[in-house]
């Protein structure tokens, strides 16, 4: 579940969390900003215009983001992880004997 989640899940909704999380501290700012202008009486503070901060929400270039990270993502597990032989065969996990047990694993093909 954790490799499942560190390689599909996170890498698509990582660019929407931090775009996000970037619109609402810039909003919190803009805010902020609104305030201090209020309580020292002055009506318009340069660049305040509301339609300056209207942000609109870029989906596609985030969906793109998250499907170029996904890529990414299995492209790097991939070669960081799991390289087999051509022609190996999966074990899978067994118990010896003595009660020891054997994880599943990748061995090279017997040759006669």
């Amino acid at each position: 579940m954790v490799r499942i989640f560190f390689t599909y899940i996170l890498p698509l909704a990582l660019p929407t969390l931090m775009y996000f999380a970037w619109v609402a501290w810039v909003r919190k700012k803009v805010q902020a900003k609104r305030t201090k202008a209020q309580a020292e009486g002055v009506e318009h503070v340069d660049g305040d215009d509301p339609a300056d901060y209207d942000i609109k929400t870029p989906w596609l270039r985030l969906i793109l983001a998250g499907i170029g990270l996904t890529a990414v993502g299995l492209v790097l597990t991939m070669v960081v992880f799991g390289q087999n032989e051509p022609g190996s065969v999966y074990q899978p996990p067994y118990v010896k004997e003595d009660g020891t047990i054997v994880p599943g694993q990748y061995v090279a093909p017997k040759t006669e």
